[in-house]
């Protein structure tokens, strides 16, 4: 499935300063196998290690199998229980949450370089109208430590505006949910754990570590968004390294040209690619083992780099009436070696875990390989498999790549 190593084809090595010269030569099968490298190996046991290595771990709400930053951690060789405890409080943090691909866990070491996007946030809200409110969500906080919304006397939600399903919509919540989400994004507020996947509010001061608490410069905030990206994407192109941390194009090509990061032309790629300088030090294998991820992984956040990649673009369809869906809910692509031979539509459900779509190219990797990584994710939800659907070769779903 994977060759035992990554060959870069190239005369000699050279970084590239924008002189137009022409960058070295990297195979697709290569490109793959770094991008593999670069998020699932090497293996680790602990939350901490994986979500520093990774920079964010995307959050959200569905849990169709599992919550999303789960899959993530589940996928990287993290047993369930440490996976499930990446959330609960500890002793001294480990994470916290704030905008970084989408809303995220991050590393309580990243606080300083998230504050140019919290000087971003307290420029775009320079309005008023909820400094009453701002107030008393500080007053409760100094008061009582840690809240969460159940704190507030309105919650988090009004109800009764005969609206059947609100959601999280943010038209109907409170002005104390407003502002202390506000104080979040601002950097006066943090959270650092959950209850349950109920948020647990604390003044900055309190919730995040002495030494981490302080505020780099915007160059110096760029540079480690820049970075932490292009190590965990292996190689990228500028559009790509941007959307890690979803940065402007314009800066986060400025940043690589000033670090003079070298440039290759990836077999299939229109626009040149950048490479991270630790791939020429690292022996690049495929994933020891199938696995399926979420499509919330930073594996394939960006459609159109998966496609680059693995000829697929995929889209989520969580969001798309039932009949109108080309592949079904819960999309899991399964990865297998450094290759992306198919994807499973799964749900738990009742002490199963059923297969609702699944879908495969028996030309790039054995089917055994899909029913292993299926096993797999029945293992960490404790389910047995029901196979509902039938498995599919491409021609036969409709709206693929």
């Amino acid at each position: 499935m994977s060759d035992p190593g990554c060959t870069v084809r190239s005369d000699r090595h050279r970084r590239l300063r924008g002189t137009g010269a022409v960058p070295e030569s990297l195979r697709l099968a290569d490109a793959r196998r770094i991008a593999i490298a670069a998020q699932l190996r090497p293996k680790a046991a602990r939350f901490k290690t994986v979500l520093e290595r990774l920079g964010c771990i995307q959050l959200d709400t569905i849990s169709a199998v599992r919550r999303a930053h789960e899959l993530t951690l589940l996928a990287r060789g993290l047993d369930v229980d440490e996976a499930v405890r990446s959330l609960e409080r500890r002793k001294s943090p480990v994470a916290f949450e704030y905008w970084a691909h989408a809303m995220s866990l991050l590393p309580v070491s990243a606080w300083p370089y998230l504050a140019r996007r919290r000087r971003a946030w307290r420029e775009r809200y320079q309005d008023d109208s909820l400094v009453a409110a701002e107030a008393e969500v500080l007053a409760l906080l100094r008061d009582r430590g840690a809240i969460t919304v159940s704190d507030f006397p309105s919650g988090a939600m009004h109800r009764g505006q005969g609206v059947g399903n609100m959601g999280d919509s943010w038209n109907f919540r409170t002005d104390h949910k407003h502002a202390v989400e506000r104080l979040l994004w601002f950097g006066d507020v943090a959270c650092t754990h959950r209850i349950g996947f109920k948020r647990v509010y604390q003044l900055a001061e309190r919730g995040i570590p002495a030494e981490h608490l302080w505020d780099a410069d915007d160059e110096e905030c760029l540079r480690y968004m820049v970075t932490t990206a292009l190590r965990n994407l292996g190689v990228g192109t500028t559009k790509d390294v941007a959307d890690y941390f979803r940065l402007k194009n314009a800066d986060t090509e400025r940043v690589l040209r000033e670090l003079e990061v070298e440039q290759v032309a990836v077999e299939g790629w229109k626009a040149r690619a950048w490479i991270d300088p630790q791939v020429r030090r690292t022996r690049l294998t495929g994933a020891e083992r199938p696995v399926a991820v979420s499509m919330f992984d930073q594996l394939v956040w960006l459609r159109e780099r998966m496609e680059r990649l693995w000829g697929h673009a995929w889209k989520i369809e969580i969001y798309v009436p039932e009949p109108q869906r080309t592949f079904g809910y819960y999309c899991l692509p399964v990865f297998v070696g450094s290759d992306l031979p198919g994807r499973v539509a799964l749900r738990r459900s009742n002490g199963e875990l059923v297969v609702e779509a699944a879908q495969w190219d028996d030309a790039r990797a054995d089917r055994e390989h899909l029913h292993a990584a299926v096993d797999r994710v029945a293992s960490w939800v404790d389910a047995e498999v029901r196979w509902k659907a039938e498995v599919k070769g491409f021609d036969l779903v409709a709206g693929d790549v």
